[in-house]
């Protein structure tokens, strides 16, 4: 989903990679609010805040 988004805004190759390894946790996020997650999960609320931020930028919401 965070490709397909990226992809929308004009994100390919390289790029598009290393930024959906960077903002793949948002999506994540939005996905499973609310609900527990088995294991650690590795982000904090304020670190998943600011890659939202960041990726809203990219990304803006239609």
């Amino acid at each position: 989903m965070c490709a397909v988004d990226l992809q929308r805004v004009g994100y390919s190759g390289e790029e598009l990679q290393g930024l959906v390894d960077t903002y793949w946790p948002v999506l994540a996020a939005e996905i499973y609010q609310g609900q527990t997650i088995e294991g650690d999960w590795p982000f904090t609320l304020e670190e998943i805040e600011s890659l939202t931020q960041r990726y809203r930028r990219l990304v803006p919401a239609d």
